[in-house]
């Protein structure tokens, strides 16, 4: 096999690795669909998992314009001096008596007393920043993080802010991978050597551009993850293939204060199943599990609040599968949607969650 053709598919096959996003298994990725207003959900649990974090694909060819990581504040006051606290290798963590010197951050976590918190971007952490210059007590401020997540005003103008500041990247990212994969072979074979050196050093010249922009876009527009947005920057100048996905590695910075249900309400997604899902769970919390209750009780009139602008209600979301492919079933989890034969009573699943007839028995 000639030395060029075995560089290619090692090319290929580091392209496809960046081609990945690595994300906290408490975060969820929304896919916009070509040509419509739908979002398909990325689950980081869904392909490959480690303690923290979960794979999510990116399209290789052409890029993933429409990626938007999306994650929960991971703070929650759910009481006097209670608070719970989002883990993604275990149950909610409960903790008393915070104070703003219990939050520190490193470069991948956001650690809250004794419990460290994967996130995507220390972002939310500037959200609870601000809060604090201006006088709020952490109570106070986690939730404002709350309102400001779940708004989806707001998250129609974090999604439209993005698209506007990092449009050239998408093409940049195009253009080097179509250059690097398409141009120049071509050039190589028909030109020889030397300009096919002088091609690749164009395409550097587009690396270049690439790595000022992400420099840009953490001293303008997102400078509370500036230090992640000028390394990506250097990877850029240096690695090819990092500069290809830079629109990508990049995003997960942009709609990281953002919840997924605020973006999904906000493009009036809601027929979309992850958001009926999300809203049974919170109507349905885990009898079994005190953490689940707290997240649901504390969670619930917020997003009521939000549904009522919208002329909608959590109830809206509470309806019965289809279980036409199941015609044995009789009993359905109001959580999880699973069906049940007539002598199953509650869900294994969902610990416990007593289950209700399908309607055509309850008739």
């Amino acid at each position: 096999m000639p030395v060029f053709v075995e560089f290619l598919l090692v090319a290929v096959a580091i392209f496809l690795w960046e081609s990945t996003l690595w994300l906290p298994l408490r975060s969820v990725a929304l896919r916009k669909r070509w040509f419509s207003t739908k979002w398909r959900v990325l689950d980081p649990k869904s392909i490959f998992t480690t303690r923290e974090l979960g794979l999510v694909p990116s399209l290789p060819l052409p890029p993933d314009a429409g990626l938007a990581p999306c994650q929960s504040p991971p703070l929650m006051s759910v009481g006097e001096h209670e608070w719970l606290i989002e883990r993604a290798d275990g149950p909610h963590a409960f903790q008393k008596h915070l104070e703003w010197s219990d939050l520190q951050q490193d470069t991948h976590h956001l650690q809250i007393s004794e419990v460290k918190v994967r996130v995507t971007s220390h972002r939310c952490m500037g959200v609870l920043r601000r809060g604090k210059k201006r006088g709020l007590s952490l109570e106070e401020a986690v939730r404002n993080s709350w309102r400001l997540a779940l708004s989806p005003t707001r998250a129609g103008q974090e999604w439209k802010r993005w698209k506007r500041a990092a449009g050239p990247l998408r093409w940049y990212g195009l253009v080097l991978t179509l250059g690097f994969f398409v141009g120049l072979p071509a050039v190589y074979a028909l030109r020889g050597g030397f300009s096919a050196l002088l091609f690749g050093l164009w395409l550097w010249c587009l690396m270049i551009g690439t790595a000022a922009h992400l420099w840009w876009l953490g001293k303008r527009v997102y400078p509370d993850a500036r230090s992640a947005l000028r390394m990506d920057a250097m990877l850029s100048l240096l690695v090819p293939f990092h500069a290809m996905r830079a629109y990508e590695i990049a995003a997960i910075h942009a709609m990281s204060t953002t919840h997924p249900v605020a973006l999904l309400l906000w493009a009036k997604d809601f027929e979309n199943p992850w958001l009926a899902g999300f809203f049974r769970r919170i109507l349905h919390p885990t009898p079994d599990s005190q953490g689940d209750a707290k997240f649901s009780e504390t969670l619930r009139p917020l997003l009521e609040r939000v549904l009522f602008g919208r002329g909608m209600r959590l109830e809206d979301f509470d309806r019965e599968p289809d279980c036409s492919s199941d015609e044995e079933a009789k009993r359905y989890c109001p959580r999880c949607h699973a069906l049940f034969l007539e002598q199953i009573t509650s869900c294994p699943d969902c610990r416990g969650i007593d289950l209700r007839p399908l309607s055509a028995e309850a008739e």
